[in-house]
């Protein structure tokens, strides 16, 4: 068991439990079937294959820019601001323990919490022969070929 402090961070899925990504090369969003922990396909070791572009990354690249600013925000909050909060009362309480030779006071601002994500309805469900337990939704206007997420091979039209 590790000391490690945990941070949950909660993401919405759609309707159909599609969690939205976002490829760190192309830039283009899309979407994989969420699933519990040790129920998918584990990742392939050197990351993902982006359903457009087919380049690979490793499998904590995928964050959408909203859900990167709604993990900032849960850091800022939970973790910066009272660790913050708790040095400016440290530094006042040695200020008061040099008897006056010392005055000393932090001030900052306290993060303020991101707005909550919301999920849309949106894209098309695309499947793959090859890992058909690794479906991916893409933009409904998309017509090149679309790649599976764990071995990049291209669906079939």
């Amino acid at each position: 068991m590790s000391d490690d402090p945990e941070l949950v961070v909660s993401v919405p899925l759609d309707s159909d439990g599609f969690l939205r990504r976002e490829c760190p090369t192309c830039e283009r969003e899309f979407k994989w079937l969420s699933s519990e922990e040790g129920d998918s396909e584990p990742p392939p070791e050197s990351g993902f294959f982006c359903p457009y572009c087919a380049i690979q990354a490793p499998s904590d690249s995928w964050f959408t820019k909203p859900q990167l600013a709604l993990i900032d925000s849960t850091v800022n909050q939970e973790v910066i601001g009272p660790a913050l909060k708790e040095l400016g009362q440290r530094l006042r309480d040695i200020g008061r323990q040099s008897g006056g030779l010392l005055k000393v006071d932090l001030e900052s601002d306290q993060p303020r919490p991101a707005d909550p994500l919301t999920e849309l309805d949106d894209m098309r469900r695309v499947d793959f022969a090859c890992h058909p337990t690794e479906p991916v939704k893409v933009v409904d206007d998309w017509t090149r070929p679309v790649h599976c997420l764990i071995c990049g091979t291209p669906s079939r039209p």
